[in-house]
Parts: structure tokens; C-alpha cells; sequence
């Protein structure tokens, strides 16, 4: 091959690629060859991809829109707490919330959060599950959004001229549509797996449908021949090519806002389309025969009950029915001459009867007002269930009275006759709600019913069983309140009686209360033994008399008050998601349940997952207790509440001692706690015999006395015959303490604690431990106490405990004592004045300077002198009390004033004054009288 030449060329594809490239001419070449980087620019070829890496695609979301809930800061933040999933669906929601988190729909909290939803998950036909969030409460904080859903008649009049049609469903609407961050918090949610909360709109909150629709609206705006409620978009045009133009335009609308749709559901280029509870073709409008078949479907009543039933549905519209007296005359003789409600009318019901039944179900079908709904109207849904079947009324009233806008019956399957009444009333409602979605989604509507405990098993704060909870969030997108009405009021009754009982159902939904029994069973009973143990308790039969019938007997009462929750299956009595077990199985299943000894809360916990029978609480909370095993491996009971010790009168009445010991020296630590003023004291010794024990304790009760009581612990040195002797003597209460329960005499113990925690320290410093011991008292009885406030020495001794710290001197109290005081002064003067007198006391006359003779304290013998020869000199004298100082040798001593005395005779020199005069004293300082001559 040889290259001829090359060119530049633009290479565009089918889509928007292109890319400018360089061709080579190469002569005998086999075929044409397109190059790695031009494949690579086009997007025809990529590179190092990673093949072993499988993820899931974030689901997508509005271009550039970001919603904010809006909550209503007033009302208070509800926390719920987790709800128990059943077992067999834990899997799947830990693999429904991997999936959430990987679609970037749902995000990890990691912090805590006010408000906190459960979740219920869901069950489908094809066995996944739908994972709700009950936000029955949290939609009690959002409010509704102003702009409202479009009614019939805004819709159906742009769709006049239409005559092609189509319908695009849009896959998991809500998940479209961003939530700003300051909104998600209301959306949290608790699993088992921690909390989550939507990144995302999700279904059950209220406010999502306007919003849904007011962004859809404003996406849809530039869009010609098409309308939309909620994520149903119709798009329709007066010919094929109007229509194709149309639908092409919105799907590249829906395209550029990443929009998802569900194929599957979505329908082109049809003549006949359903929208809003009305068929849409090019002949016009009219509503879909769902809505009054039920009433072509109604057979002959076959007792007083239901015809009673379809007289009362009658007499509600009678005023739209000509000649309303004549038509039903011959059905009134039937009432007349029958009473009870049970009595079978099949003999009586002829010719006359049968003409004025059909007559009046075509007066029903006919009724002038029926279909014509006005949204401006107070809306009533009327909801009632029989045994066989489920009926509801469609009602709105305004100010010429209620009328009749739609009818609805459904049979029931045999599975959902077996469902207790309350769950077939709840089913009802629902059915109903659901069945007239196109005239209530974002309206507000009452929606009545016969049984009272529908009022609060559809509250906020209702707690019902599975499945009914499973039922009441299927409706959290729906505003509505439950009221209750009496049975003769409810013209839903011959719906749900009247409706035509398919005897040979070809084809039946899996019921779920199978699966439930399937699973909640214990595996070590079978099946059928369950089945025929039920069959054989007397208290199950009565309970399903109650059910049924509702003939409830006192020994079943406790059951009455869950029925809401009770249903059969089969001849097996379940509550909610648990098995009732029979009486006489009762002890295998708690027999199988102890297996591996749970302890009491982990066997109830056991229990409630799959069993139930009134009182199983107590019954497994019994054979906890009974097991031998599990009680001598149990945690030790429970201590009795603390009894504090009243405070003692007053100081050393009531002590405790304890011995702390031995410590490595060998010695032990005797230890005396006072309870009024904490004051102890400390011995040490070697020995601690009951003698050396006694010995310590006479010595300090040589100081401080006897006490009235003594607490201590049983050892040998405490309980033996003659400490107890000792005792008695001294009149001194004993009391010794519980055995192995040190804590009785906590005060002594806590003391011990910090005596001990003083020696360690001594250890680590390498000190004296003795020594370090005086110290902590030293320290212990001269610092306040955290309980009295004072320092234990202040309460005991009634005075302030020296140390080495400085402290204001005020020992001497004025206030106390001046009795005794003045008693003291008084005896003491008259002891000095006898005193002085007796003795010929005198005040010392010596002053600083004068001579002295020094008393002789160390006689040799009889002839040694009284007074020392040398003279000293007076330097200080303070009440007898002088200091001297020898002439001679200078050596300064102290004497009292009778250890001296004066030195006579001697004369000095006057002051310069009297050196004037020529004056001269003595040693005494008389004046010589021979020079003043």
C-alpha cells in the first residue's frame, strides 16, 4: 500500500456530532478506516472504561428547580420511634434503601433531628415492596400551597375539537422535583439502619400534589394542546398532523427538563382516552359507566335488611324520582307485613315487586343532577362494607340540598371475606377514596362511615394493625376528615349488599395474611396442628362468634379490645401480623421461645415477632422466672431504696469503727467515726484481737467518753463474747452490720477510702506513712465538711483547730458564757487580796539602772551566803519579772523581784540640773540634807 495525499473534511453524524478530520488516500487499500482519536471525538468510541464496576444512575430531577416545603414553625416537632418490620422484609427494605440512597433520592442523617417519621413497607403484586413514610404527623407542621388543582370544568371545554389523543404517564412524578435543604428535615425517617431523609418530593406529603402541578404547569407553558393534572399529561389535536406536531414538542420539553416517563403506561396517537373519571373521544364528553353501574348490578334483596338498605338509598334522592308513593308501594307492603330484619322475603317477592325494583333502578340511573360535579361544592364520600361486598356515594351538597354524583360498588374476593368487620369498613373507605381519586385528589371532603372506630383508627395518632396502617397511607395525599354516621343513615348500604357475590372466582391475589401465617408459625408446631387445637378452644370459637356476629361473651372480653386488629385465616386466629395461639399449645410455644434462655425482655421480644394470646407477657415473664438455670446465672436483685441515718443530737453519740488493714508494715489502722461531726480518730497496731481492740478504745474513752451506740462490721474482733461484755459495761449500744454488705456502715468505709488513698500517697514520696497519717488528721479535722459546713474539730470541741495556716485570732467568745465568766473574775480577786495579804505582797519598787544582790539558789553549806556578792544591774523589770545584768562577768540573767535585793548606801551624781546646785542623792534618791545646810 502507498500513500497518495490527504484532505480535511467535516464528518457529521445523524445527531448533533461533528468533527473536522484529516482523510489519507492509500492506493490497493481493502476498505475504509475511521481512526481512534476522530471515533474517540464523535463519541462512537470510549476508552478505559471500567467493566467491572456495575452502579446505579442517580434518578433524575426539574432542571433549576429547588422547592421549599412550607412548615408552620408553631406547631410542635414530633419524634416517632422506630416500628418493627416483620422479619421476612427486613432484606428487602435494606436493599429498597440502598437502592433510594444510590438514585440519589434519600440521604444518610447523621445528626439528630426534631421531626422523626416511621416507615411501613408496602407489598406488591410482583413481591418487591413500596417503602412508605407514615407522615400523618408531620403534615400536621406543612402547609397547603395556594394554587390550586384544575377542575372539570377548566379542562374539558380545550378538549372540544380534539379528536387524536394522547397520554403520558410520568414514572415516580414526585421524585422529579429537588427539596432545598432547609426542608428536608420534616421528611426524616427511622429504620433499623438509622435515620434517613428525602433529597427529594415524596408521596405523603400533602402540599406535594399542588406543587407537583404548578411546576408542571410552568414546564408545559409554552406547549400548545395539552393539560395536566397532577403527572397525567394529555396531549390532543383536531388531526393526526396538529397532534404529532404537538406530542413532539412536549417531548422535547419534558426531554430538555429531564423528565422520566413510564412507557409502559403511556399511550399514543388513540381516538378513545379515559382523563378524569370521563370518557374523551372526537364525539364529545361523557362520564365512564363505572360510576352508575353499580347500581344497574343490583340483584333483588333477599331479606327485611337489604331491602330496608335499598328503600333507605331511595327515599335520599326521592325528590328526583316521579311518582316516587306508587313505584315503591308494593316493596312497602313487604316492610309492613314483615318486622324482623333477618326474615327472607324470597316466597313474597312477585311480579309487583320485581316491576317496581327495576323501575326504580332506572329512576337511580336516571337521576337528572347525577354526574354533574361542581368543585365549588361541600363533597361527601358515604362508604359501607357487608360480608360480600364494598359500596360507596359520591355526594356534594349545596344550598338546594345533597345530590347524587356517583355510585360504586366491588365484590369481595374470598380472602377479603375474611377479614374482620372493622378492617372490611377501613377497607371501604379506602376503596372509595381511591375509586373517586379524579373528584377528590386536592380537595377537601368529609368522608363517612357506619363504624365508629374508623374515627380514630384513621387519626394521626392511631396505632392500628399492619394492615389497616398499610390502607391509611395509601390516602396521605388526600384531605379529608372521618366522620361518623348510624347504619340506618347510610346509603352506601345496598352497594356493598345488593352487589352480585361471584360464587367461582377464576383467578385470586396471593392474601398476605398467608404469608404472615406461613411465617409467623413456629417451626417446632405444625400447621395443622394449629389449625386443629384452634378448632377444638373454646375461647377461639368465641372469639370468632364475636368477630362474626358480634356476640361477645364476658370470658372474651380482653379480645374485644383489640377486634379492630383480629381477623381469621382459614380456621386460624391471627392479630395484626401474629398467630393466636391456642390454650393447650401455649406452654410448647413458650417452652420453644426459652430455648437458648432469652432472657425476659429478649423472650417477649421473641414472642411478639410472630405470636399472641392475651396475657403472653406475663406468661413468658413466668417461665423466665421459673428457669433454674437462668436464676443462678441472673444479675443480683435490686438494692432496697438508701435509708439515710438521722443526724445525732449532738456529738459522740453514735460512732463507728473499722479496722483498715494490713498494710505492708504489718500494721492495722483502727478507725473512729463521730456521725454528728465526722470527727474520727486513728490507732495504729499489730495485733487485733478483741483485748488489743478494747485497750485502744479505753483510752479514748478516757478523753471523750462513752457513746451512746457503736456500729461495726462482724468481724471476729467485734463479735466476739467480750467485746460485747465491754460494751455492756459502759452501757454502749452494739450494732453490727448485714454480713458481706460493707455499705450499711458507709460513713467508716468512705473514711477508710481517703485514709487509704493518703498512705498510697506517702508510698509514691517515700515518706514516713505514720508521719504522713498525722498530717491528713491534722489537715482532715481543721477543714469544713461538704455536708455540715464546719470543720469536724469546730463541732466537736466547740473551737477553732490550729494549724499551720494564718487565722484571725478570736478564740474568746463574748457572747457565751459571761455567767461563768464574772463567777471566775469574782473568786479570783478574792483569792489575790488573801493571797497578798497573807504573804505581805508589795508592787516592786525597782527601776532600770538600780543595783542588785543576786539570791544564792546553790548553797554549799551551812555558812554559804543568802545573796551572791556581786552586784547586777537592773535592764528591765515587767510585774516581778526582771532582767539582770552581772558587773563583772557581764552575763545577763532572769529573776523574780523576791530572788533580789537592793544595794544600800551607794551614791551617783546628779543630773546636770542638780550637778548645778551642787546636789548630791543616794542609791535611794533622798536628798543630802548635809549640803542643802
Amino acid at each position: 500500500m502507498k500513500l497518495l495525499g490527504s484532505f480535511k473534511a467535516t464528518i457529521k453524524l445523524a445527531g448533533t456530532s461533528q468533527d473536522v478530520t484529516t482523510f489519507y488516500v492509500i492506493r490497493n487499500g481493502t476498505r475504509d478506516l475511521l481512526g481512534r482519536v476522530t471515533a474517540t471525538s464523535l463519541g462512537l468510541l470510549r476508552i478505559n472504561l471500567d467493566i467491572n464496576q456495575v452502579g446505579t444512575e442517580a434518578f433524575p430531577k426539574f432542571k433549576g428547580v429547588l422547592v421549599t416545603i412550607p412548615i408552620d414553625d408553631s406547631v410542635k416537632p414530633v419524634a416517632q420511634p422506630y416500628r418493627r418490620i416483620p422479619i421476612p422484609l427486613e432484606e428487602k427494605v435494606e436493599n429498597k434503601l440502598k437502592e433510594l440512597l444510590e438514585r440519589d433520592i434519600i440521604e444518610v442523617v447523621k445528626g439528630p433531628s426534631n421531626w422523626i417519621s416511621p416507615i411501613v413497607p408496602v407489598l406488591k403484586n410482583g413481591g418487591d415492596i413500596r417503602l412508605c413514610v407514615d407522615m400523618r404527623r408531620a403534615n400536621t407542621a406543612i402547609q397547603r400551597e395556594n394554587h390550586p388543582l384544575p377542575t372539570i370544568e377548566e379542562l374539558l371545554p380545550k378538549v372540544r375539537e380534539a379528536k387524536i389523543f394522547s397520554k403520558l404517564d410520568i414514572r415516580d412524578a414526585f421524585h422529579h422535583i429537588e427539596l432545598h435543604t432547609d426542608s428536608r428535615h420534616i421528611t426524616t425517617f427511622i429504620t433499623s439502619k438509622g435515620l434517613y431523609r428525602y433529597k427529594r418530593m415524596m408521596f405523603g406529603i400533602s402540599c406535594a400534589p399542588e406543587i407537583f402541578q404548578k411546576t408542571l404547569e410552568r414546564i408545559l407553558l409554552g406547549c400548545e394542546g395539552v393539560i395536566n393534572f397532577i403527572d397525567d399529561i394529555l396531549i390532543f389535536g383536531k388531526d393526526l398532523l396538529e397532534h404529532d406536531l404537538r406530542l413532539k414538542k412536549v417531548l422535547a420539553v419534558l426531554e430538555e427538563n429531564n423528565m422520566m416517563l413510564r412507557e409502559d403506561k403511556c399511550i399514543y396517537r388513540m381516538k378513545k382516552v379515559h382523563f378524569l373519571g370521563h370518557e374523551l373521544s372526537e364525539l364529545g364528553v361523557k362520564p365512564l359507566d363505572k360510576y352508575i353501574l353499580a347500581i344497574k348490578g343490583f340483584r333483588a334483596p333477599t331479606n327485611i335488611a337489604e331491602l330496608q338498605s335499598f328503600m333507605g338509598l331511595v327515599n335520599y334522592v326521592g325528590k328526583w324520582i316521579p311518582h316516587l308513593a306508587t313505584i315503591t308501594e308494593p316493596l312497602k307492603q313487604l316492610l309492613r307485613q314483615r318486622t324482623g330484619r333477618n326474615t327472607v322475603i324470597q316466597d313474597d317477592w312477585g311480579d309487583a315487586q320485581k316491576k317496581a325494583f327495576n323501575d326504580l333502578k332506572a329512576a337511580l340511573m336516571k337521576v337528572p343532577n347525577l354526574c354533574y360535579y361542581n368543585p365549588h361544592d361541600k363533597t361527601v364520600v358515604i362508604a359501607d362494607a357487608s360480608p360480600v361486598g364494598l359500596g360507596a356515594v359520591l355526594v356534594q351538597i349545596n344550598k338546594n340540598g345533597p345530590r347524587i354524583i356517583a355510585f360504586g360498588n366491588k365484590t369481595l374476593s374470598s380472602c377479603e371475606r375474611r377479614y374482620c368487620q372493622t378492617e372490611k369498613e377501613a377497607l371501604a373507605l379506602v376503596w372509595a377514596v381511591e375509586h373517586f381519586n379524579m373528584f377528590l385528589y386536592g380537595k377537601m371532603f368529609d368522608l363517612v362511615t357506619d363504624h365508629k372506630p374508623l374515627e380514630v383508627i384513621f387519626g394521626p395518632k392511631a396505632k392500628p394493625c399492619a394492615r389497616i396502617e398499610r390502607w391509611v397511607l395509601r390516602l396521605q395525599s388526600y384531605n379529608f376528615k372521618v366522620k361518623y354516621s348510624p347504619g340506618k343513615t347510610n346509603i352506601a348500604d345496598p352497594l356493598s349488599r345488593l352487589c352480585e357475590v361471584e360464587t367461582n372466582p377464576t383467578t385470586l391475589l396471593e392474601d398476605h395474611v398467608q404469608a404472615i401465617t406461613e411465617l409467623a408459625r413456629p417451626v417446632a408446631i405444625p400447621l395443622q396442628e394449629i389449625t386443629e387445637s384452634s378448632l377444638g378452644d373454646a375461647e377461639i370459637q368465641k372469639v370468632r362468634e364475636g368477630l362474626y356476629n358480634g356476640n361477645w361473651e364476658e370470658t372474651v372480653k380482653t379480645y374485644k379490645l383489640f377486634q379492630d386488629e383480629l381477623c381469621f385465616h382459614g380456621d386460624i386466629l391471627i392479630r395484626g401480623t401474629k398467630i393466636v395461639i391456642p390454650t393447650k399449645l401455649r406452654k410448647r410455644v413458650l417452652e420453644a421461645a426459652h430455648e437458648g434462655h432469652p432472657g425476659i425482655v429478649a423472650m417477649k421480644s421473641r414472642l411478639r415477632t410472630k405470636v399472641w394470646w392475651p396475657k403472653c407477657d406475663k406468661d413468658a415473664e413466668n417461665i423466665c422466672k421459673a428457669c433454674k438455670g437462668c436464676i443462678l446465672v441472673s444479675a443480683p436483685s435490686a438494692p432496697n431504696p438508701l435509708k439515710r441515718r438521722n443526724l445525732p443530737s449532738e456529738p459522740w453519740v453514735d460512732i463507728a469503727i473499722d479496722l483498715m488493714g494490713p498494710l505492708p508494715s504489718g500494721d492495722y489502722i483502727l478507725v473512729v467515726v463521730d456521725y454528728y461531726t465526722r470527727y474520727k480518730e486513728v490507732k495504729t497496731c499489730r495485733t487485733i484481737t478483741s483485748s488489743e481492740i478494747i485497750e485502744m478504745l479505753k483510752e479514748i474513752f478516757s478523753r471523750l467518753g462513752n457513746p451512746v451506740s457503736l456500729t461495726s462490721d462482724n468481724g471476729r474482733q467485734f463479735s466476739s463474747e467480750d467485746f460485747k461484755s465491754f460494751c455492756a459495761e459502759r452501757n454502749i449500744r452494739l450494732y453490727n452490720n448485714i454480713p458481706y454488705w460493707p455499705k450499711q456502715n458507709g460513713e467508716v468505709e468512705r473514711q477508710n477510702r481517703d485514709i487509704l488513698k493518703r498512705l498510697k500517697i506517702s508510698q509514691v514520696e517515700k515518706k514516713n506513712w505514720k508521719e504522713a497519717l498525722q498530717e491528713y488528721m491534722v489537715m482532715y479535722n481543721s477543714t469544713p465538711h461538704t455536708v455540715t459546713g464546719k470543720t469536724p474539730a469546730e463541732l466537736f470541741f466547740r473551737r477553732q483547730f490550729r494549724d499551720k495556716l494564718p487565722m484571725l485570732q478570736d478564740i474568746t467568745h463574748l457572747s457565751e458564757g459571761l455567767e461563768m465568766r464574772d463567777r471566775d473574775k469574782e473568786l479570783k480577786e478574792k483569792g489575790k487580796e488573801y493571797a497578798d495579804r497573807k504573804r505581805g505582797a508589795t508592787n516592786c519598787e525597782l527601776e532600770v539602772g538600780d543595783k542588785v544582790y543576786v539570791k544564792n539558789m546553790t548553797k554549799q553549806n551551812k555558812l554559804s551566803l543568802n545573796y551572791e556578792p556581786e552586784t547586777h544591774t537592773v535592764e528591765a523589770n515587767k510585774g516581778g519579772d526582771v532582767i539582770l545584768r552581772n558587773d563583772e562577768t557581764g552575763q545577763q540573767i532572769r529573776r523574780n523581784v523576791v530572788h533580789l535585793k537592793r544595794v544600800e548606801g551607794q551614791w551617783k551624781v546628779l543630773d546636770d540640773e542638780n550637778n548645778a546646785s551642787g546636789t548630791q542623792t543616794n542609791d535611794n534618791g533622798d536628798v543630802n540634807q548635809s549640803q542643802l545646810e
